[in-house]
């Protein structure tokens, strides 16, 4: 049985979280090294360090 990626019939003013599919996985020695099994969840700091509502530490 395939889990929708978002529910068939969605409610207004619900948030709704897709499910994360396995796949586009990094081995598991690389997963354990960058903290996420998941090649897609993986953003570099970064690519979002100067952006104030990403990160908390800009002024």
């Amino acid at each position: 049985m395939k889990i929708p990626f978002m529910p068939e019939n969605p409610n207004l003013a619900f948030a709704y979280v897709p499910f994360q599919e396995f796949k586009n996985l990094y081995s598991t020695e690389k997963a354990l090294h960058r903290g996420t099994i998941f090649k897609d969840l993986d953003i570099p700091f970064e690519t979002y360090k100067d952006n104030p509502i990403m990160n908390p530490f800009i002024k």
